[in-house]
């Protein structure tokens, strides 16, 4: 299939994260990061753990680095036209929290 998308690459989303340690912002205006959206699984152990997180990529290679703590069991919560809402823990410290990515889709370029 000539020119058709594929469904495991990178996608570009502007991420606002919804929660600081658990606890809801309590403004509408937090700031946002643009980056790429990776969702995988990574072992501990003998156990899989789904992951999901929010990359930037560098310009002549494939690694990138995390912009914001990887989401731990993302789930994905509600899907709207233009932006989705996964819901997981993220840790700080050792200690697991409760957080939510609001991530609206970026028109590819």
């Amino acid at each position: 299939m000539r020119g058709a998308a594929r469904y495991d690459g990178p996608m570009k989303v502007r991420v606002f994260a919804l929660r600081r340690v658990g606890r809801r912002y309590t403004h509408h205006d937090q700031e946002s990061i643009l980056g790429e959206l990776h969702l995988h699984s990574i072992m501990q152990g003998t156990t899989s753990h789904k992951v999901a997180q929010l990359r930037s990529r560098e310009v002549r290679g494939s690694h990138g680095e995390d912009l914001l703590p990887p989401l731990y069991q993302p789930e994905l919560v509600a899907i709207g036209a233009d932006a989705l809402l996964l819901r997981g823990f993220e840790s700080t410290n050792g200690v697991g929290y409760v957080q939510e990515w609001r991530c609206v889709f970026e028109p590819s370029r």
